[in-house]
């Protein structure tokens, strides 16, 4: 029988499938030279808020997101500029799909609330992020008012990165996974979200 994360991993990697193919004709053209310059990471931006059914789904809405978070403060450093690179890279070499193939992120027991709180809301992130290095999306959390967390009966919610973990692939979902799915089963409120969820909240 087929139970309810098994149903939402299969939708969830459906819609991935669809985001990633509509992105990769448009980044391979601009990645074509291995690098990114302000206009075309701002023309990726753009493209992607026309292109509503894209930015609507993971990995589209994160990497919007990225870009918006990017170019917010009308500059873009070195490191923001290069994690963007790399993500991109991957999306075109296909690990973005294989993550949803190989049930790394859809097998666990993700919450989809219909909305969060950031503001005064406490996080705690595992695995790796589209959104950028975990340093970027506590700094996230924390200019928005809300504050970064172990896991603990205290903790809102907790991240779970869309590129998943290598220690993943081995059958672990780590200690922090565990230790939220048992504060959950106690009754404590804390939510398991995708980053995708996690992002959206910032706009």
């Amino acid at each position: 029988m087929i139970n309810i994360y098994q149903r939402q991993a299969a939708s969830f990697r459906n819609e991935m499938r669809t985001s990633c193919a509509a992105l990769i004709g448009v980044v391979q053209g601009l990645l074509a030279d291995g690098h990114l310059n302000d206009s075309e990471i701002t023309f990726l931006g753009e493209w992607l808020a026309s292109a509503e059914s894209v930015a609507l789904t993971w990995p589209g809405n994160v990497i919007k997101a990225q870009i918006e978070a990017i170019m917010a403060d009308g500059s873009v450093s070195e490191e923001e500029r290069m994690h963007l690179v790399i993500t991109l890279g991957q999306l075109i070499g296909g690990k973005l799909d294989e993550v949803a193939e190989a049930g790394f992120v859809t097998e666990l027991p993700i919450d989809r609330p219909l909305a969060i709180e950031v503001k005064e809301r406490a996080f705690c992130f595992t695995g790796d992020f589209v959104y950028g290095p975990r340093r970027i999306c506590e700094q996230a959390v924390i200019t928005r008012g809300g504050s970064v967390s172990s896991v603990n009966k205290k903790l809102h919610y907790l991240v779970v990165g869309g590129l998943g973990s290598r220690e993943w692939k081995h059958g672990s979902f780590g200690t922090k996974i565990e230790a939220a799915v048992k504060h959950k089963a106690s009754g404590t409120g804390l939510l398991i979200l995708h980053e995708d969820t996690w992002a959206a909240a910032l706009r």
